[in-house]
């Protein structure tokens, strides 16, 4: 086995990697003394991932919520084999999610590491799809969508990305609805899986104090050439998303003790090669304008305006990008209305430099963080696996942030025509 080693003066950590037989791409980072052990097996299949073409066949259209049903799926084994008992078997959690890009299965453990690598591996590679038990599925996945639907923070945002985009699907909520949910079978989620869960579009990632030759031997040995094949390029078809929203602004009571507000600003460019310098640079522009040693922050913190609920991101990938700015508070309008204005008076002035590399020494403490346990330094390097992301290179991109850059993202990041606003508010008696 043919193991590639990396290591970063910044980071004081080595990064270890090969390529499995079978052509998964692993990556190990040895953690010493820690007595938590992580492992993430995830494909590159998340909800945005509707429309597709498998490499010389046509084109293919699937229902929302398909990646996360599949990540539900192959939790069921035949004869009802409960793969999370088999976990707390050997002293390990588990447990999966799926987002817009991304549906990943892992497991952290202190104990019997091989033994729960061998078990991600073995599962995650083996589904299960059996009509009976794909239909009793549908209503556990059902019965989830509701519950969400019960979530303020959830209706918050589902209603703003509703209204925010127009035609992308990530307007449309991971789990999809209920009727979607009701239009995939057995047969769908076959050709899904076959297309997405393969070597060529997933990565395994283990993390803690082990050996990361004796941990990709496991998976050498689980994930055989004969069962687990690479497939050709998968052709994804997002739409362009047009300049402007569906609407301004969306409005929804609920049964909650204090108004929220949500604003959103779209990218329409996708990122390409470019996302992790628009990621930093967006991230760097919202903690200058609204971060915590803001000017506007301590102005509406002691007005009242807003408290320590108040938050921002920005959230992106290789085919979207969009920042949330929000709150409780007991004036809605009145916050998004000054968010506004505030972003409209940076970008007409110029950003402070003694600003800019504050912002910079707390987005690398922030990111050097991410090393300080297994888990936090493991779904790192899977997510810059996934996106072709070199995580060394992240230091040198936030030392080499410049003024004049963040000020060109500003202005085309924060354009007026691409924000929407979501008010939730007390359900009135």
């Amino acid at each position: 086995m043919n193991l590639r080693k990396r290591t970063s003066p910044v980071l004081r950590e080595e990064l270890v990697s090969t390529t499995l037989s079978c052509g998964l791409p692993c990556y190990a980072i040895p953690k010493r003394g820690f007595a938590k052990k992580v492992g993430i097996f995830a494909t590159r299949y998340g909800s945005i991932d509707l429309t597709f073409t498998p490499d010389g066949q046509g084109m293919l259209e699937t229902p929302p919520g398909i990646a996360h049903f599949l990540e539900h799926q192959l939790f069921k084994k035949a004869g009802g084999e409960d793969i999370l008992m088999e976990f707390g078997k050997y002293g390990a959690s588990s447990n999966a999610f799926t987002d817009y890009c991304t549906t990943a299965y892992y497991f952290t453990a202190s104990g019997s590491f091989e033994k729960n690598l061998e078990l991600l591996t073995g599962f995650v590679s083996a589904p299960y799809f059996e009509a009976e038990n794909v239909a009793k599925e549908k209503l556990i996945i059902e019965q989830e969508l509701r519950m969400y639907e019960d979530s303020p923070d959830h209706r918050l945002y589902k209603n703003l990305m509703g209204v925010l985009y127009t035609i992308h699907p990530v307007r449309i909520d991971i789990g999809g609805e209920v009727s979607d949910i009701q239009k995939i079978d057995r047969d769908l989620l076959e050709k899904c899986y076959r297309m997405f869960y393969n070597p060529s579009n997933m990565v395994l990632v283990v993390a803690g104090d082990l050996d990361p030759e004796a941990a990709f031997a496991v998976a050498e040995k689980t994930l055989s050439v004969d069962s687990f094949r690479a497939q050709g390029p998968i052709q994804r078809h997002w739409p362009t998303e047009p300049a402007g929203v569906k609407d301004r602004v969306v409005r929804a009571e609920m049964a909650v003790s204090r108004p929220r507000v949500l604003v959103g600003f779209k990218d329409l460019e996708p990122a390409g090669t470019k996302s992790l310098e628009r990621e930093i640079q967006s991230s760097v522009v919202l903690d200058q304008l609204f971060g915590r040693s803001s000017e506007f922050y301590t102005r509406h913190y002691e007005s009242g305006l807003i408290d320590d609920s108040f938050s921002f991101s920005y959230n992106s990938e290789d085919a979207f990008g969009f920042s949330l700015i929000g709150a409780e508070t007991d004036e809605p309008e009145k916050l998004a209305e000054e968010i506004l204005l505030e972003l409209h008076k940076a970008k007409k002035g110029k950003l402070k430099q003694k600003d800019l590399e504050r912002s910079k020494r707390k987005r690398l403490g922030k990111f050097i963080r991410s090393f300080d346990t297994p888990d936090g330094a493991a779904f790192l390097i899977m997510g810059c696996a996934q996106r072709n992301v070199d995580l060394f290179q992240v230091p040198q991109v936030i030392s080499k942030l410049s003024a004049g850059a963040l000020e060109r993202r500003l202005r085309e990041h924060f354009d007026e025509q691409n924000y929407a606003v979501s008010i939730l508010s007390p359900k009135k008696a």
